[in-house]
């Protein structure tokens, strides 16, 4: 389990499957294959940034 503050990743590997379990702040987990979870980093990063301190557009 890795916690990112208000984001939990975990895991989980079910036979010859691997899944990645997102939750954010207390909400349900998210369950993507590795490859959507990799697409999901690549579209964050560019949206909102490489950085720890990136903010969406219009944040305060």
């Amino acid at each position: 389990m890795q916690d990112l503050g208000s984001v939990v990743v975990e895991e989980h590997v079910h036979g010859d499957t691997r899944w990645v379990a997102l939750r954010a702040r207390g909400a349900e987990w998210s369950w993507l294959t590795p490859e959507d979870a990799l697409r999901l980093a690549r579209y964050w990063l560019a949206v909102y940034g490489g950085g720890a301190e990136a903010k969406p557009s219009g944040a305060a």
